[in-house]
């Protein structure tokens, strides 16, 4: 009989919780934008979505004559930023207010070019709230990115300087009063990390280990702040090619971060800095990754060292409708924790660099439903020196420097 009626009582159950809901309970919200940038360089750059997503100048590339093939300017139009946006809401479920998000836009990979305005899946995901809590399921911003962010209006907000993905995770925010205690998992699938197949998420796939983050933060009307560690598990290879022969391997490079943020808001004043200690953060649009230590006689299994990388930027605006934005960046490669096998692989974003930093400014006029601005950017890049990597410390003892003018005008009709 027990077998019969628990069943029942589960369906009926279920039953009620759903009745809960209809059809004409659901709301929604259509939004978005029509966005156009022109974007002007004076080098050629690491960058993708032709100029659009923009990282920093590339290295001198010299020809027969000495001349520097990658000094030269170039001029480019895009719509391909225009987004679309889906909220939904009116579900309750477990006590929960249960809402969705789906957001879209023109900017995925495509063509022989590269880019030719295909649609790219950038949101979606179903957010539980409660009174103090939330649970949120899809793909979102990575929580290093969302706490604050420099005021670029360029398509990558800051990156490298600032960390920049969007991901599949499971990420539950607890508030107490003004304080929000945040924990995430986090799982690759358009931000990937480097290795030895170049940029996959495979490894942390085969790492079967997400990507885990915590942060505490304090919010109120003027001012969040906050601190925060992330840890990242990859895998690199699964099997090794040694001495002619084929061997199983079980390879693992585990890399922390530390996050510190602060940002005071007061009617038109907006001042905020970001610094971060980072390991690996290739998925994050930063600069960093690893290196060899060692291999193996026998199978040639390798065990690996991370790189560590200081990274911070500060901004301040001041306006609304006319608003001004400033902002500065740093990056410098602190070196390795272990000494490096001479002349094996390194796999990471920016190795070559020794330190960058950008300078920023942006004008923009804003009334409801339309904003144009125009920004200037200065970025100088100190490579290191060909034959100058210390083996040692992952540090180069000489450096050269490279430097881009970009100036970015953007439109933008708001719906």
């Amino acid at each position: 009989m027990k077998r019969i009626v628990l069943p029942i009582l589960i369906f009926a159950s279920s039953i009620q919780v759903f009745a809960q809901n209809s059809a004409s309970d659901l709301t929604f919200k259509f939004s978005g934008f029509v966005r156009g940038d022109i974007i002007y360089n004076t080098r050629e750059n690491v960058a993708a979505l032709e100029d659009l997503f923009y990282l920093y100048p590339k290295d001198e590339k010299k020809d027969a004559l000495g001349e520097d093939l990658n000094s030269r300017s170039a001029l480019g139009f895009y719509n391909l930023s225009t987004r679309a946006a889906l909220d939904i809401a009116g579900v309750k479920l477990f006590d929960a207010a249960v809402s969705a998000k789906m957001e879209a836009d023109f900017a995925g990979a495509g063509g022989s070019g590269g880019t030719s305005a295909v649609l790219r899946l950038r949101l979606a995901y179903i957010n539980f709230a409660w009174d103090k809590s939330t649970l949120l399921i899809g793909q979102n911003w990575h929580p290093m990115f969302q706490n604050i962010q420099p005021g670029q209006i360029t398509l990558s907000t800051g990156a490298p300087f600032q960390p920049f993905n969007r991901s599949p995770q499971l990420a539950y925010k607890y508030k107490i009063k003004d304080f929000n205690l945040r924990a995430a998992t986090i799982f690759q699938l358009q931000n990937k990390s480097t290795g030895p197949s170049g940029k996959s998420n495979i490894y942390a796939k085969n790492a079967t280990l997400p990507e885990l983050n915590f942060i505490a933060e304090y919010k109120n009307k003027s001012i969040n702040t906050g601190v925060g560690v992330n840890f990242l598990s990859l895998k690199p290879r699964t099997e090794s090619s040694f001495n002619g022969s084929s061997y199983k391997v079980d390879e693992y490079i585990r890399s922390l971060s530390y996050l510190a943020f602060f940002q005071y808001t007061e009617d038109m004043l907006s001042v905020g800095v970001k610094s971060i200690y980072g390991q690996n953060n290739t998925n994050l649009n930063m600069l960093g990754g690893y290196g060899i230590k060692s291999i193996n006689s026998v199978t040639g299994e390798c065990k690996y060292t991370n790189f560590n990388y200081s990274t911070s930027w500060f901004n301040i605006a001041y306006g609304k409708k006319y608003k001004g934005n400033l902002m500065f960046g740093y990056t410098k490669n602190l070196g390795t924790e272990d000494a490096l096998v001479e002349g094996s692989s390194l796999y990471g974003e920016g190795l070559s660099v020794d330190n960058m930093h950008r300078v920023a400014f942006n004008f923009t006029y804003n009334v409801p439903h339309f904003t144009v601005g125009l920004e200037y950017e200065f970025m100088n890049v100190f490579y290191g020196n060909a034959g100058t990597l210390n083996w040692k410390d992952g540090k180069y003892s000489s450096t050269h420097s490279v430097e881009d003018h970009r100036i970015t005008g953007v439109i933008r009709y708001i719906f």
